[in-house]
This record gives structure tokens, C-alpha cells and sequence, in this order.
């Protein structure tokens, strides 16, 4: 058919600076647009990330635990090492996969 658009199923999102408290609010309604839009694959591009506090990591979870429950994935890349260690330490690092 003319027209007919393939339907995406998987965005990759770029937060482009840290993802601390400041922040937070518009990066969780801007995933939380994306979840709603039957995304099935969110991929967490780190790639400008230097900090995560422990309010951005209770987003990427939170927006884990809603993909999860629609049969749908979160994943990171690009993820820093000061990060990905912190993730280690916090056993965060099965939980949010990588891309």
C-alpha cells in the first residue's frame, strides 16, 4: 500500500548531559512519552553522561519495571566506567542490560 508506514519499535534516547535531580523531571516524562507510544525498545544512549545520583538511576529502573511489564527492553550503551562501576557495586549492572 502507498503510504503505509512500518510502525518503530525501538528509539534510542540521548540525554546528552548527567542525569542527576535538575534533570530528572523532563528525561522522565520524555521516556514516559516514549513508553506510551508502544515503543518496545528503549536503548539509553550514555554516551555525554559523566554523573548518574540516585535519582536517575530510579528513572532508568522505573522505566525498566514499565518496559518490562509490556513485554518490552531497556538497555544502555555508551555507558561511562565511573558508571557502570557504580552499577556493578549496586548490582544494577544484570538489571539494566547493555546494548
Amino acid at each position: 500500500m502507498a503510504g503505509t508506514r512500518k510502525k518503530t519499535t525501538k528509539k534510542t534516547v540521548k540525554p546528552g548531559k548527567d542525569i542527576i535531580e535538575s534533570m530528572v523531571e523532563d528525561f522522565k516524562a520524555k521516556l514516559l512519552k516514549i513508553i506510551n507510544q508502544d515503543i518496545k525498545e528503549i536503548v539509553i544512549d550514555m554516551k555525554n553522561v559523566k554523573e548518574i545520583d540516585s535519582t536517575g538511576l530510579g528513572v532508568l529502573i522505573a522505566a525498566k519495571n514499565s518496559l518490562d511489564q509490556t513485554g518490552g527492553e531497556l538497555a544502555l550503551k555508551n555507558v561511562p566506567e565511573n558508571i557502570d562501576n557504580l552499577m556493578q557495586i549496586l548490582g544494577l549492572d544484570n538489571f539494566l542490560a547493555r546494548a
